[in-house]
């Protein structure tokens, strides 16, 4: 159960963590995550703007995990192949808009960010 806290922006990042992983920046609708959020979708651009605002903030969030000690934790290793897939699926299917997502949120460092997405792709959860 979540705690009373939780907020809607939240809930829709929760959300569009969810489904982004399973169907990538192009299989998914702003409707979609709206729904699995139970939100109306005006909400998501209230709190993100835009679909491509959203999803570089799922990236971020996936990035500041794998980076984590809590990559190795059992609760998300059983998640490791969904992200493994989402992030073999983005780079090679969505290179372009993955690549510049990884450049404007990294700008000192997004060739580091990048090495690591392709070794956790190509290796899954063990860094």
């Amino acid at each position: 159960m979540r705690p009373p806290e939780f907020n809607t922006e939240q809930k829709i990042l929760d959300a569009a963590i969810t489904i982004f992983v399973r169907y990538g920046f192009y299989g998914i609708t702003l409707q979609q995550i709206a729904k699995k959020a139970g939100v109306n979708k005006s909400a998501i651009h209230y709190y993100f703007r835009s679909k491509e605002k959203l999803y570089k903030k799922v990236l971020m969030e996936i990035i500041q995990v794998i980076e984590s000690d809590e990559w190795n934790l059992k609760t998300i290793q059983k998640e490791d192949m969904n992200v493994k897939w989402f992030l073999n699926t983005e780079m090679y299917n969505n290179s372009t808009f993955f690549e510049k997502s990884i450049k404007e949120l990294y700008p000192d460092d997004w060739g580091q960010k990048l090495i690591l997405i392709t070794f956790i792709s190509e290796n899954g959860g063990a860094k």
